[in-house]
């Protein structure tokens, strides 16, 4: 469980899969989702980190919080 991957040794497509599996969520992986992943394969950790933290600013203070509220 602790092992590091590089990107093609586990793609994002695949950890996708393997997290979906966890909660129980059928075989059918929405089309968007593997879309998102192509698009995300290859980051590095401090890229993937950035958008992490963008995402998280923008729930908080950001528009997505003022559509929710």
């Amino acid at each position: 469980m602790q092992q590091e991957y590089t990107p093609t040794e586990y793609p994002v497509s695949t950890a996708l899969e393997d997290a979906l599996c966890e909660l129980v969520i059928p075989d059918s992986i929405p089309q968007d989702l593997y879309n998102v992943c192509s698009v995300l394969n290859g980051l590095t950790t401090l890229e993937a980190e950035t958008i992490l933290e963008a995402l998280q600013h923008q729930i908080r203070w950001g528009n997505a919080r003022q559509a929710v509220n």
